[in-house]
């Protein structure tokens, strides 16, 4: 992909840190905007940037990407509105530390949920309907260099960004042939400004 400029692109964790500052980079390249965060105040801002530095806000919502359901009803609302999107930037996701003898089990669902099953509930909402498109696009997957090699006290946030990694890894095989590229990001820590995602 070439230039943004008109693109649909949908932007996860949009309300701080990574997210926002790919949501205001694409706003300036004049790219057309689904954002969303589940922190409303945060992502509203997003959404204002994004307008003053030239980006289109078609959609801006705050929900849980872990509930497939409100993901499932954003990508309806977006494809009715927009079209299917070009471009899938799934980079929200929530970081939970502690070792074995720590972690309940609930952190360990909440994570799976959030960083597993969230960006898994878009790609199954908005994907088909590229394909089905036929236009080609990208998908973005944001997993962490802790998804690359094991750190202490990572071990639930590690096999979420771990399976990131491994459904990127297909997916680069399965959408191939769809002309749908596939990036997989792996950063190490970044300020997030504390929006959960």
């Amino acid at each position: 992909m070439k230039t943004f400029r008109d693109k649909l692109c949908l932007i996860t964790g949009a309300a701080s840190g990574i997210g926002r500052a790919t949501a205001l980079a694409l706003a300036r390249e004049g790219a057309r905007l689904c954002l969303t965060d589940l922190e409303e105040a945060g992502l509203e801002e997003t959404g204002r940037r994004a307008q003053r530095v030239g980006g289109h806000v078609v959609a801006c919502r705050a929900f849980d990407i872990g509930d497939e359901a409100a993901v499932n009803r954003f990508a309806a609302d977006v494809h009715e509105v927009g079209g299917s999107v070009d471009v899938v930037m799934n980079i929200a996701g929530i970081s939970t530390w502690g070792t074995i003898e720590t972690l309940e089990a609930r952190h360990w669902r909440q994570l799976v949920e959030v960083n597993l099953m969230g960006p898994i509930h878009v790609l199954r909402a908005f994907v088909p309907a590229m394909i089905a498109a036929g236009r080609g696009g990208h998908v973005v997957n944001v997993s962490s260099a802790a998804g690359l090699f094991g750190l202490p006290w990572h071990a639930a946030y590690s096999a979420t960004k771990f399976g990131l990694r491994g459904i990127s890894e297909v997916l680069r095989f399965d959408l191939r042939h769809h002309g749908i590229g596939v990036s997989l990001v792996c950063p190490g820590a970044v300020r997030t400004g504390g929006s959960r995602h």
